[in-house]
């Protein structure tokens, strides 16, 4: 029983459903500081947001099982391992989409359900196919990654607005260069499974480029909430400094440290934006 209870929470992917679902909640959170809280919206946001990613998650275990069987890191995968057989991975990725999406549909409105359809469908079957036909699929995949603080906002205000797009880029540049670092330091893994993600097709080198750059522009789109009215001067300040410390040690270690332990450093920076980024998102509005 042990065993199978850890498998099944390993299909869902928890570091992938818990960071999205931060950023749902820091979306939720901008949009209380000037539309009320409402606990009702709070709970059908957060559950639906995690259980629709959940699913999703659950249901890339099974179509990408042939991916995972020939990578070092994901061979054990219980679905690519046949631990858990395709039928049960799939009733429990099923059963978790219908309590998502139910949440959204009876706790927040129609417009945050059709925004969780989108990126269900578009994580599962458009980044699925782009990740095993292009270089260019993990921006075609941030479209996805980048809907969960969108979702926790509209659950509150029912529309977009400036503020819903604001977040969608500022998860959306995030996710370029912490997923481009990923492809840098597990190249050998996506050699062997020929997916051509930008470190495998176009080099090292290329990568790095790429990373700085993305990193410059997420430092422009997160310093934006400000210039909208949404957020106050200590979100501005507090943005700068976190812009500034990832781009710091993108380029004091460019020349320093391999390209995997430059990799690893600027994936281990991007974790640690994330979480003070969602931090601040959520309480900016809050703030002088």
């Amino acid at each position: 029983m042990e065993k199978r209870s850890r498998s099944y929470l390993q299909l869902i992917k928890p570091g992938i459903t818990l960071s999205n679902t931060i950023s749902g909640v820091a979306g939720f959170f901008l949009a209380a500081s000037f539309m009320g809280f409402s606990w009702t919206a709070l709970l059908g946001a957060t559950g639906g947001i995690a259980f629709i990613i959940a699913s999703a998650c659950v249901m890339n275990n099974i179509l990408d099982r042939d991916i995972d069987k020939r990578m070092k890191r994901t061979a054990k995968r219980d679905v690519a391992s046949g631990v858990i057989g395709i039928r049960k991975a799939l009733i429990f990725g099923i059963a978790l989409g219908f309590i998502g999406f139910g949440l959204l549909a009876f706790l927040t409105n129609t417009l945050t359900v059709l925004l969780g359809i989108v990126a269900y469908v578009w994580y599962v079957a458009v980044y699925g196919v782009a990740k095993r036909t292009t270089a260019w699929s993990t921006l075609i995949g941030g479209v996805a990654g980048a809907l969960p603080p969108v979702a926790g906002y509209t659950a509150l205000t029912g529309h977009i607005d400036a503020g819903a797009i604001i977040l969608f880029l500022i998860l959306f540049f995030w996710q370029m260069p912490h997923f481009y670092a990923i492809a840098m330091f597990r190249q050998s893994d996506y050699a062997s499974a020929k997916l051509p993600v930008w470190s495998v097709k176009y080099g090292m080198k290329s990568s790095k480029v790429q990373i700085l750059l993305f990193t410059i522009i997420f430092a422009i789109v997160f310093a934006l909430p400000t210039v909208f009215n949404y957020t106050g001067i200590v979100y501005l300040v507090g943005s700068i400094l976190l812009s500034v410390y990832w781009l710091y040690k993108g380029i004091s270690l460019y020349n320093k440290v391999d390209d995997v332990k430059w990799a690893r450093r600027m994936f281990g920076a991007s974790l640690l934006v994330m979480l003070t980024m969602s931090l601040l998102i959520a309480i900016g509005g809050y703030l002088p």
